[in-house]
């Protein structure tokens, strides 16, 4: 069960609690955020409360909310990959973050929290690497992973999937510039 709150590159990364799924279900429904979704039916509130209790005390996945100054932007969450795992013991991670204020989408901040979970993941959890699987008309996420140091593994046109990895080292190589953005803006 995730009970990990913190703060760092001006986001707060809280748990998602059972008073955060309205504002999530609302995000979740946005037909921008909803046609990148592998599933992308539209979600009832029975459905999203059905959801968080099948997750609220799960070990396997940890589901955030994302603040900026006080306020929702997003949602971000971890997902252990390896069978039997928890996300504590797991080296290998899947990662999901969408950003549902639109002021910050396509902004340097609408990187922030997926550093601070990253950072979090590889100093305090077992994690070693990401996989990402992002549909392959999703060129924004494509792009921003790679910003992020993803490599892409696999892409099939059958299944409309990209597969990405991202180690460690690409993730400190890569983001270095990104880290320095948000720590200017802070300071303006």
């Amino acid at each position: 069960m995730n009970k990990q709150t913190f703060t760092a590159c001006q986001v707060t990364l809280t748990p998602i609690a059972r008073e955060h799924q309205r504002v999530l279900r609302h995000w979740r429904n946005d037909p921008e955020i909803q046609q990148q979704m592998f599933s992308s039916n539209y979600i009832t509130e029975e459905q999203q409360l059905a959801w968080f209790d099948r997750i609220n005390d799960c070990n396997t996945q940890w589901h955030w909310i994302v603040s900026y100054k006080g306020e929702f932007i997003g949602s971000t969450n971890i997902k252990a990959i390896e069978k039997g795992q928890s996300v504590v013991e797991s080296q290998t991670l899947e990662a999901g973050l969408y950003i549902g204020d639109a002021r910050y989408k396509g902004n340097v901040l609408a990187f922030a929290p997926t550093l601070a979970m990253y950072d979090f993941c590889f100093e305090n959890l077992a994690t070693k690497e990401f996989k990402a699987l992002v549909k392959t008309t999703n060129s924004a996420a494509i792009n921003y992973n790679q910003k992020l140091g993803y490599k892409i593994q696999a892409q099939s046109p059958d299944t409309d999937v990209c597969e990405m990895t991202l180690t460690e080292q690409d993730y400190r190589l890569n983001t270095t510039v990104l880290k320095q953005l948000l720590s200017r803006a802070k300071k303006q």
